[in-house]
């Protein structure tokens, strides 16, 4: 990325600017004090002073098919700006000239639409309205003015419905040259579904589309996860906050499926919609925001009540099935028994654990790898044969090293939580809820990151020892057991 100073006039300005001369100094003059009396948001602290001067600046946004990991054990193809879902945030200055070029390197053409900001038609995205495809192997240079101020987006907008599905989409935000409210800490949050059944084979007709997808009506694509800038479950950072800061909250919806965000612990002011300030004194007050496909809300959020609360989608299956995190205070721990996977990373399958996030607007980490205690998506073994009349073990009850012991998982639970069996003795969890599942062990010794519905998992338990684990898609809302073996 480079920058420079602008020489020429801002056009698109000039010309608004041209209709408001009617000869009255005193309105050019304080025209003047406005442009350069304001301050902005820069990075994710505010501060006051003069406004910056326009400039040029150029970024490169290069699309291309990447392996993501939306958490550890389940990667997906995806189509991705530089590498990562959502593409990075982009910040520019109100009134900068924004020079974007697209190097497509997809095996279809593409284009870029700048959601919300007032551009003019040939520089706007949309494939054979307002441009023709960027063909695969070819460069697009984009310029426009920054305008207006704001959160905004930008996705593909070509072949939209496969395109964005499969990750095209990114956050931009316009620093306004005047802005009154400062923070101490600002994330940007892009929710999105995810559809399994679409893969870019579908997406270039290489392969037909999924049994669940060629079902549904109207051209809708099935959700099956539901994410927080393009990670799900404990892969999503935590929101981290101190007492008595002051934090801004960008939520931008890129997917198909409006989504109430609901904040426990808290209520915050909604300060700016599709990234229009609320007039001060005008903004809501509310602790659930139900926003739809294409909205952005500013949510302005007060630390005042230490702890470590829920963020999430109100619709719970959206929160069973990925789309959640937390509110973190520094240094705070959950009071309830998920305060065990706090504060040691090995012992931390949600992904929250001492390191709480960092203060970086596009809290998007690049795709780790899984663990060897997580294997990937290849399916897992089936359940060994179980005599008609045994029965799944039972709390407390020991277990014959010969006799295979089962746990069933249905949707947030296990129904057995705590087991006690014999050194030598197999267990076998198997998903037979509508979700999906993991078994983790805290301390590392075992573990499966993805059990998709009718899968299951085995491990033989040789050492003496408790053993805890735990579900981490639903770890924080208590899926969680121990085996002692004896």
């Amino acid at each position: 990325m480079s920058a420079e100073v602008v020489e020429e006039p801002n056009l698109r300005g000039e010309r608004r600017r041209s209709l408001l001369r009617v000869g009255v100094a005193g309105a050019v003059m304080l025209g003047i004090f406005l442009a350069v009396a304001g301050f902005g948001l820069r990075g994710a602290i505010g501060g006051a002073g003069a406004a910056p001067e326009p400039q040029l600046r150029e970024f490169t946004l290069t699309a291309e098919e990447i392996d993501w990991e939306i958490m550890p054990g389940t990667t997906v193809k995806a189509w991705a700006y530089n590498g990562q879902v959502p593409g990075p945030e982009i910040h520019v200055n109100e009134g900068d000239r924004v020079r974007i070029t697209l190097r497509n390197r997809l095996p279809v053409g593409s284009t870029i639409h700048w959601h919300g900001i007032d551009n003019t038609p040939e520089m706007d995205g949309p494939a054979g309205l307002n441009q023709a495809p960027v063909e695969p192997g070819e460069d697009f240079v984009y310029e426009f003015i920054a305008d207006p101020a704001g959160s905004r987006m930008y996705h593909s907008h070509t072949d939209v419905a496969v395109q964005v599905a499969l990750g095209l989409y990114g956050p931009l935000v316009v620093e306004p040259k005047k802005q009154d409210r400062t923070y101490d800490r600002a994330y940007t949050y892009m929710l999105s579904e995810w559809d399994l059944e679409m893969t870019p084979d579908v997406a270039t007709g290489a392969a037909p589309r999924g049994p669940r997808d060629q079902q549904l009506r109207g051209g809708e694509l099935g959700a099956d996860l539901f994410l927080m800038n393009g990670h799900a479950h404990g892969a999503i950072p935590p929101l981290a906050i101190a007492e008595g800061e002051r934090v801004l909250v960008r939520l931008m919806h890129m997917g198909n499926i409006p989504h109430p965000i609901h904040m426990h612990g808290h209520s915050f002011k909604i300060v700016a919609t599709d990234g229009n300030p609320v007039p001060e004194g005008m903004e809501l007050v509310k602790d659930t925001v139900l926003i739809g496909p294409g909205e952005r809300y500013d949510l302005e959020l007060v630390g005042e009540n230490p702890g470590v609360w829920m963020f999430h989608c109100h619709i719970e299956a959206h929160a069973e099935n990925g789309m959640m995190t937390t509110i973190q205070y520094d240094g705070a721990i959950p009071t309830g028994p998920a305060a065990d996977m706090f504060g040691a990373s090995q012992a931390d399958p949600t992904g929250h654990g001492a390191e709480p996030g960092t203060e970086s607007h596009h809290q998007n980490a690049a795709p780790s790898a899984a663990p060897s205690a997580a294997p990937s998506d290849a399916p897992s073994a089936g359940p060994p044969a179980v005599p008609n009349d045994q029965s799944p073990s039972s709390p407390g009850m020991d277990q014959a090293a010969s006799q295979p012991v089962q746990i069933v998982m249905s949707d947030n639970r296990f129904t057995e939580k705590n087991i006690t069996i014999s050194a030598g003795t197999t267990v076998t969890w198997i998903n037979r809820g509508h979700n999906m599942h993991s078994v983790v062990s805290r301390d590392g010794a075992f573990g499966q990151g993805r059990i998709p519905p009718g899968e299951s998992y085995s491990f033989t338990f040789d050492t003496p020892g408790t053993y805890k684990y735990v579900c981490k898609h639903h770890a924080l809302a208590g899926m969680a057991g121990t085996i002692t073996v004896t």
